[in-house]
């Protein structure tokens, strides 16, 4: 099993922060095991964690019959890919076996919010893989990011 250092690293989202704020979100995950079936997260309940995936295969399921699978360690459900107003949009399904590690939701957005060059980076990492990843759930409106995700 990988640290969350090591696969923070790997990251698309997290792979070009300084070690400095590395150590700093480090402190904010916590791992979880996951088995066939497993739902992490469902549509229409309030949103309190994102998830980056270590290992296994993850279904979002969303509206309109919308998907995204996840099976690449280090890919990273949040913001607008999961959650809309404080609720999630979808629903998160292990398809296998697998780990993810979890961060609080409000903890998460609080550090995106800072006027920080790690909160830039993430921010401008996460643009890059939506749009690679699922460019039909972007957020075309510039609002307040906590009211929205």
């Amino acid at each position: 099993m990988a640290s969350i250092s090591d696969l923070l690293k790997k990251s698309t989202i997290f792979n070009s922060l300084e070690e400095i704020d590395l150590q700093r979100i480090i402190l904010l995950f916590e791992q979880r095991e996951l088995h066939t079936g497993d739902i992490l997260a469902t549509a229409g309940n309030t949103a309190q964690y994102f998830f980056i995936l270590e290992r296994g295969t993850l279904l979002l399921a969303m509206e309109k019959g919308k998907s995204v699978v996840q099976a690449t360690p280090g890919d990273f459900s949040a913001m607008e890919l999961l959650s809309d107003r404080g609720r999630y949009k979808t629903t998160i399904t292990a398809l296998e076996d697998g780990v993810v590690f979890s961060i609080s939701r409000l903890a998460f957005l609080e550090l995106i919010q800072e006027d920080t060059p790690g909160a830039a980076v993430i921010m401008q990492a996460w643009q890059g893989y939506l749009d690679q990843t699922a460019p039909f759930a972007k957020n075309i409106e510039d609002i307040d990011v906590p009211a929205i995700f």
